[in-house]
């Protein structure tokens, strides 16, 4: 019989369920994070924006107040300008005053009988002089005023420059300061992402994995009852063989005993006492009395009670619980069923079953030693050895 095809099928539905659920679960994961990322983005986008908005306040105010500097400056330039137009106009009307011929200067000068006198000449540039001077002084005032206002709105302007520039470096630096911590929160946001992420693939992982191992275990259950089904016929077929070849040496048997006389003597002629001496058996069956008969290689029979080894002659203490077919090698380990786990190994040159124990989690592996009537107890370690190939001492 072929064995069957335990492949492992990945395309089989619980693998898919596993994968399905793990990808729900991640998509859940990644909607959250990313909504939590988009809020804070625009969380952050609006306070920068508050703070440019802010800027901009300041900037007008700022600009406002310095153009209202300059503008009062200005008329008071333009003040300066319209001082020194008035003084240069009344110094001219008081000189015209002054040196008009038909004035009151110049009665005065007539009536003192000064008129075209040397005095008269004097006095006429000396009214001009001083027309003069007050126009060059109302002058050198106007400039020198219009200079200091021109210097003042020269330093109210560089004082804006300086005032505006404080107010850019202070947004600057506040939205800096915004940008880098919307930066870190969801720097801190995407790590906790990526291990939210990281999780759910190991978790999932783990799942995929028992599965895994759920299906590796199914399949190691089939081909071991397989191999105990096929095990179980072909010890019935080798049993029924045996049956056939004692019933054969049998009768010859006791033909030769009819034909002797009924001699009790001669191989064969009777079934031995005590342990099997040669060969190996090859059949065994009750007697109905509560005894075993056994057959060897060579058509010797033997009688022993059933439950003792025809081999050693001693009866192990768990036959009790029961044994299997050859009526003396108990089917347990102090109570504990056994199974076969498909696996063989060679002790004392006899190919033996290695069989086990669960109880709970635990499990126990053995071999029969026919030669000490016990099961002896194997690691798993050497069990793992013998089932890859390697040659272990038992």
């Amino acid at each position: 019989m072929a064995t069957p095809n335990y492949n492992i099928n990945y395309d089989d539905e619980r693998f898919k369920t596993v994968e399905s659920e793990k990808q729900t679960a991640l998509n859940q994961i990644n909607d959250t994070y990313n909504n939590m990322i988009n809020q804070s983005d625009k969380f952050y986008q609006d306070q920068i924006q508050a703070s440019k908005d802010y800027v901009e306040t300041q900037k007008q105010n700022q600009q406002a107040n310095t153009d209202f500097a300059i503008e009062k400056i200005e008329q008071q330039k333009e003040q300066a300008h319209k001082d020194y137009i008035k003084e240069q106009t009344g110094a001219y009307v008081d000189w015209q005053k002054q040196s008009n011929k038909y004035g009151a200067n110049a009665e005065q000068m007539a009536a003192n009988g000064l008129n075209n006198s040397g005095y008269d000449a004097t006095l006429q540039a000396d009214y001009y002089s001083t027309y003069q001077n007050r126009v060059a002084v109302a002058k050198d005032s106007f400039n020198r005023a219009t200079i200091d206002y021109n210097n003042l709105i020269t330093e109210v302007t560089l004082q804006n420059n300086s005032a505006m520039a404080e107010i850019l470096y202070n947004a600057y630096m506040k939205q800096a300061e915004i940008a880098l911590q919307g930066f870190q929160y969801k720097n801190d946001l995407l790590q906790v992402q990526i291990q939210q992420q990281q999780n759910t693939e190991d978790r999932y992982y783990s799942r995929w994995q028992d599965v895994l191992e759920q299906m590796n275990t199914d399949n190691q259950l089939k081909e071991n009852i397989r191999q105990y089904e096929q095990n179980l016929a072909y010890q019935k077929e080798r049993d029924k063989i045996a049956d056939a070849q004692w019933q054969k040496e049998y009768n010859l048997s006791v033909a030769s005993r009819s034909s002797s006389g009924g001699s009790s003597g001669g191989s064969g002629s009777s079934y031995s006492s005590g342990v099997v001496a040669y060969g190996t058996l090859v059949n065994s069956y009750g007697d109905g009395s509560g005894n075993m008969i056994y057959v060897d290689s060579n058509g010797n029979t033997y009688k022993m009670k059933a439950g003792y080894n025809p081999y050693t002659g001693t009866k192990n203490s768990d036959v009790s619980n029961g044994t299997f077919s050859n009526g003396y090698q108990p089917n347990n380990v102090n109570g504990d069923k056994l199974s076969s786990t498909g696996t063989k190994a060679t002790v004392n040159g006899q190919e033996q079953n290695i069989w086990q124990t669960k109880v709970g989690q635990t499990i126990k592996y053995y071999v029969w030693d026919g030669t000490t009537n016990k099961y002896k107890s194997l690691s798993s370690s050497k069990y793992k050895k013998i089932k890859n190939g390697e040659t272990v001492e038992i």
